[in-house]
């Protein structure tokens, strides 16, 4: 018989927990706490796979609540029920870790759909590792990285040529490790190189391998990653810096499988997969003539688009706690969470260099601490832009287009308008706030 999900409802209505549970306890095991003490109690002696949480509540409201759970590394996912419907006290849940925030009178149809999405969510987490030392589970939202995990589901049991795209340090090998993880593979090597990171000749030797003379040094034969990773994954990061003389060798491995070691004669076959990665745009590196259109788009059958983690800071909470668990096991400290400051000032910063940056951040963090919470006196100096200066960095552009379109159309507000897409009395009102002489 399939075990049920668990639910702690935590409320000081009982009438409102009544109702809950009886729109609940048909298709899950539900248990009531009356406050935040009670539900503590419940959490240390039981496993729950959810919390619906009052926010509202004499003895111990649901904002401490969350901060306890948090302090103590409880990574239950909690559902926040408010009858104050307040932005504020939303944003605030969310910082201490709740998952959702709905207003009462509660739509049980809506509640009940979101919490099998969910659980959903919450079993494919548990299913979906990277490998062995480090995986994601938990550790991204539906609308990021979950949207890219339920693309890995789809194209790992294949054997498509995958082309991973993003910034440095947004985890493309990471995500390369789990296609081949995810795979029939899995039990073959995975083999990476970074193309950025050798020099033209020995590219070819370090892909390819290399015969016993084939250049000065090589007094003996060596295979190469297509030959070791036989029956595995290849990946090659940074395929933007592989040099046009290799890329029409790669084109013919990705076209019949076959190839020879540097200075050999005799033709190899391989079955590696290939997992291509880039930060780079290749199509325009196709039309600056760069890189070759026909590999392009033998590369391009499965393309996967990382974003940058400034496009997806709400996983920053769950990448903290993910980071500090890891460091704080590894330097051997009892780092129990961060404070709010803390969070406040990483949610403020863009994060040029994506994970890889926070990484280092938590974990220089951890280094430093001599407490049992993070604080933002350990974090490095880091460059916050302000929202003024984006606004007047806007402005002036904005300034310097009516300016153009004014000077194109000699001084004629009607088609200076037209050009710009706007109204006539909104140019006018612009030339008046921007002092602009016509």
């Amino acid at each position: 018989m399939e075990n049920k999900r668990k639910i702690l409802i935590v409320d000081d209505e009982e009438n409102h927990r009544f109702m809950l549970k009886l729109h609940l306890e048909g298709e899950y095991v539900v248990d009531e706490a009356s406050n935040g003490i009670e539900a503590l109690s419940s959490v240390e002696s039981n496993h729950y796979d959810l919390i619906l949480l009052d926010i509202k509540m004499d003895i111990m409201d649901g904002m401490t609540f969350l901060s306890h759970l948090r302090r103590n590394g409880i990574n239950i996912p909690v559902i926040v029920i408010s009858a104050f419907n307040n932005v504020k006290t939303a944003v605030e849940a969310m910082k201490l870790g709740a998952v959702d925030y709905i207003t009462k009178p509660v739509d049980v149809k809506i509640l009940k759909k979101q919490i099998k999405e969910l659980l959903n969510d919450k079993l494919r987490d548990k299913e979906v590792k990277i490998n062995d030392d480090y995986h994601y589970e938990g550790v991204y939202s539906e609308n990021g990285l979950g949207k890219i995990i339920d693309l890995l589901k789809m194209v790992a049991p294949t054997d498509a040529t995958v082309l991973i795209m993003g910034e440095s340090g947004t985890g493309k090998e990471l995500i390369a490790k789990s296609i081949h993880h995810n795979s029939p593979r899995k039990n073959k090597p995975f083999l990476a190189v970074n193309c950025a990171a050798l020099n033209e000749n020995l590219i070819e030797s370090e892909i390819f391998g290399h015969e016993k003379g084939a250049f000065t040094g090589a007094d003996k034969a060596k295979p190469g990653k297509f030959e070791l990773a036989d029956g595995g994954t290849i990946f090659l990061d940074e395929i933007g810096e592989l040099p046009l003389q290799t890329q029409a060798k790669l084109l013919r491995v990705l076209q019949d499988k076959t190839f020879e070691r540097v200075g050999g004669l005799k033709t190899l076959k391989t079955d590696a997969r290939i997992v291509a990665a880039t930060n780079r745009n290749l199509e325009e590196m196709v039309k600056e003539g760069k890189f070759r259109e026909d590999l392009y788009f033998r590369l391009n059958v499965f393309p996967i688009l990382v974003p940058p983690l400034r496009e997806r800071k709400n996983e920053i909470p769950l990448l903290l706690n993910f980071f500090i668990k890891r460091y704080s096991e590894r330097f051997q400290k009892i780092i129990k969470g961060y404070s709010d400051d803390y969070l406040n000032v990483l949610m403020k910063y863009d994060f040029p260099g994506n994970i890889r940056e926070l990484e280092n951040i938590v974990e220089r963090s951890i280094i430093l601490c001599k407490g049992e919470v993070l604080t933002p006196d350990l974090l490095p100096p880091l460059k916050i832009e302000n929202n003024t200066t984006k606004k007047n960095s806007m402005k002036e552009h904005e300034k310097s287009l009516i300016e153009k379109a004014l000077k194109e159309t000699n001084g004629n507000k009607s088609k200076a308008a037209e050009l710009l897409g706007i109204s006539r009395k909104t140019l006018h009102n612009k030339i008046k706030e921007y002092n602009i002489e016509v």
